[in-house]
C-alpha cells in the first residue's frame, strides 16, 4: 500500500487561524481559509510565513473575480468592469476617457482625431481670437480665410518717409480740400498758423475779410507804391478819405492819440482834385477823419499856388 505524506493542518475545518510553532521548513495549510503556511528561519528565530495561492487573489477597483465551485480545479476569473467610475481617468489620475463625439473622432485602432470644426472658438477656447474681418472704408482685405494669410490695405503707402495723396482731411475743427479743393476752413474758432521758423508763401497772397491786423515788429515790402482804397474807388464814389492813420502818445496827453495824414476825400474840388491834409489828433469814423490840421516842416518846397496863408516876415 502507498504511503501518504500529510503536512501540519488545522484540526478545526470551521475555524480559520494561522498556524504557529512551526520549525523551519514546515509547511502548514489553514484548512478553513485555504491557505498555506511555512516556518521561515530568520536568523534567531522561525517566523511564520504565509504562501499566496489563487485564493488569496482579491479584486481591485474595476475589476471582479470568479472562482471555479471545483476544489480539485479552482482556477480564477479576472474581469475589467468598464462602468466602473473608479476606473475613469481624471486631471489627476490615469485610467479609461471617453472622448466627446462633438470634438473628437476615434478610430477602431483606438487613434483619437480632434474633428473639422470640432473646437468653437470662444466657446471652447479662451484669450483673444479674430472672428471675421471686414474691410472698412476706404480698406480693402485679402485673403481672410482659415488657411489664408490676411492682407489689410489703404491703396497706398503711409510710412513716415511716404508721400500720400488725400482728397481731403478733416482733423479737429480744420478742414482742409474737402467739398472745396484748394481751400482750409475751420468749423468753428481762428485758423493759426504756428511756426518755429519762418511762414513763407510762394503765390500772390489775396485777404479777403473785414479786418486785416499784422502785429509784426519790422515789416518789410518790396513794391515801391502801396495802393489804397483797393477796388471800391472803381466805378463811383464812396465818400471815404485815402491815407495813413497812425497810433502815437501825444505828447503830455495820458491817451493814446490817432494821427491821419492822405486825402480828405471832403476837399476835392470840381475838378476832381483832393487835398493832401495832416491831422495829428484825428477822429475816425466809417473811414471818414475829422480834426484839426497840424503843423509840417520842410526844407524846401515849390507850391502852384498859396490859398489863405500868412507869411510873417518877423521882426529884428
Amino acid at each position: 500500500m502507498a504511503n501518504t505524506i500529510q503536512i501540519k493542518r488545522g484540526a478545526d475545518n470551521n475555524v480559520s487561524a494561522v498556524p504557529s510553532g512551526l520549525a523551519s521548513g514546515e509547511l502548514a495549510l489553514d484548512q478553513k481559509g485555504r491557505k498555506l503556511y511555512i516556518g521561515r528561519h530568520n536568523n534567531s528565530n522561525v517566523v511564520t510565513a504565509h504562501l499566496p495561492m489563487l485564493d488569496d487573489i482579491t479584486a481591485g477597483d474595476g475589476i471582479t473575480m470568479s472562482a471555479a465551485s471545483s476544489e480539485s480545479a479552482r482556477g480564477r476569473t479576472l474581469s475589467l468592469t468598464l462602468d466602473d467610475s473608479s476606473i475613469y481617468a481624471s486631471t489627476s489620475a490615469r485610467g479609461i476617457a471617453s472622448f466627446s463625439s462633438d470634438n473628437f473622432a476615434v478610430s477602431n485602432t483606438g487613434v483619437v482625431t480632434v474633428k473639422n470644426d470640432g473646437v468653437i472658438l470662444g466657446t471652447e477656447t479662451t484669450g483673444n481670437y479674430v472672428a471675421n474681418l471686414t474691410a472698412g472704408t476706404g480698406v480693402t482685405v485679402g485673403g481672410a480665410s482659415e488657411a489664408g494669410t490676411p492682407s489689410v490695405a489703404i491703396g497706398q503707402a503711409v510710412a513716415t518717409s511716404d508721400s500720400p495723396t488725400f482728397a481731403g482731411l478733416t482733423a479737429g475743427n480744420v478742414t482742409v480740400g474737402l467739398g472745396d479743393n484748394q481751400t482750409i476752413t475751420t468749423s468753428s474758432g481762428n485758423l493759426v498758423l504756428n511756426a518755429s521758423g519762418d511762414v513763407v508763401i510762394s503765390g500772390d497772397l489775396q485777404v479777403d475779410g473785414t479786418t486785416t491786423t499784422v502785429n509784426s515788429t519790422t515789416m518789410t515790402i518790396d513794391d515801391p507804391i502801396l495802393v489804397l482804397g483797393g477796388d471800391s474807388a472803381a466805378g463811383s464814389d464812396d465818400n471815404k478819405d485815402r491815407g495813413v492813420l497812425y497810433k502815437w502818445y501825444g505828447g503830455t496827453s495820458a491817451a493814446t492819440r490817432k494821427g491821419f495824414f492822405g486825402m480828405d476825400d471832403s476837399l476835392v474840388d470840381s475838378n476832381g482834385y483832393g487835398t493832401f491834409v495832416y491831422i495829428p489828433h484825428a477822429s475816425i469814423s466809417s473811414e471818414v477823419t475829422s480834426g484839426t490840421v497840424g503843423d509840417c516842416k520842410f526844407y524846401k518846397g515849390t507850391f502852384n499856388s498859396i490859398d489863405a496863408a500868412t507869411i510873417d516876415g518877423g521882426t529884428f
